[in-house]
């Protein structure tokens, strides 16, 4: 056996494992929205988080953070095939995942790490308005009706929520 065929085996055999990044299952779909909220242009945060659980889950949160770096269609075909298949899959479930009118400034993206981090720029800042409004949902939130717990799971969803816009600490 050929070095060559070593390598394309050893590909192949990568493509197959489901613990590999490479691995699609056959449920896995370019038409699929992978959350059920769409990103708009004021729930990023949300947003991103649950989209990171889903890509950690399907083990394909590497493309959008950088951790699996594209292969070199000239050093190794067979490698940048899986990994080119595996982009453009993720590249169709960002598109399906948010607004029509942001998803017109992806359409033409050709790597889904660089449509991460556009919509990270875009997005991702703090949004004021947003913080206030969601401060002011708590400061005014009251039990009435609902039952305590009810009440605790709005409020705690709130908190969790503005705790999603608070920068971390940094200590130098």
């Amino acid at each position: 056996m050929s070095a060559k065929e070593g390598t394309s085996n050893t590909v192949k055999s990568a493509a197959m494992d489901p613990t590999n990044p490479y691995y699609v299952h056959h449920s896995d779909q370019p038409e699929h929205m992978l959350v059920s909220t769409k990103l708009n242009d004021v729930n990023y945060q949300s947003w991103k988080t649950t989209m990171v659980y889903t890509l950690m889950v399907k083990k394909k949160l590497g493309f959008v953070d950088g951790t699996i770096e594209m292969s070199s269609q000239e050093k190794d075909p067979s490698q940048f095939e899986l990994w080119n298949q595996c982009n453009c899959m993720i590249l169709s479930w960002l598109s399906h995942s948010i607004e029509a009118e942001i998803a017109a400034g992806i359409i033409h993206a050709k790597i889904a790490r660089q449509v991460w981090e556009d919509l990270r720029d875009q997005f991702g800042q703090k949004n004021v308005p947003t913080i206030f409004q969601i401060q002011k949902a708590i400061a005014t939130m009251s039990q009435g009706t609902m039952s305590v717990a009810s009440y605790y799971i709005k409020l705690k969803a709130l908190w969790d929520e503005l705790e999603l816009y608070r920068s971390p600490i940094v200590c130098n």
